[in-house]
């Protein structure tokens, strides 16, 4: 009987590191040992516990970021505005912005 809940224990903690979810608006991506292996949407999804790993997580709603820039005038006045830009990321070039982009928050601004 010890045996049998060890076993199940078991089973249960691995499966736990199996099964894995995503949330809507976000997308996971999956290195396997250290390498890119995929791109996982929202959903129920399934990884092999020790060999595949969650990188990382992109959001993929639309952000915006406010941004201070100072300009000058054809007078020779400095004016700062304060300027909004929203962004979002492509579903579909979701491996370029995870591991193409450094920092995109400083590359806009």
């Amino acid at each position: 009987m010890g045996y049998l809940g060890v076993i199940v224990f078991l089973g249960i903690i691995f499966l736990f590191l199996f099964v894995f979810t995503v949330k809507q608006q976000t997308a996971v991506v999956i290195e396997r040992f250290g390498k890119f292996n995929s791109i996982r949407n929202p959903g129920l999804q399934f990884k092999i516990p020790i060999v595949d790993r969650v990188a990382g997580k992109m959001s993929l709603k639309i952000q915006q970021l406010d941004v201070v820039v100072e300009t000058k005038t054809k007078d020779d006045v400095f004016v700062r505005l304060k300027v909004s830009v929203q962004y979002q990321v492509i579903k579909t070039q979701v491996y370029d912005a995870f591991y193409k982009l450094d920092n995109p928050y400083t590359q806009i601004t």
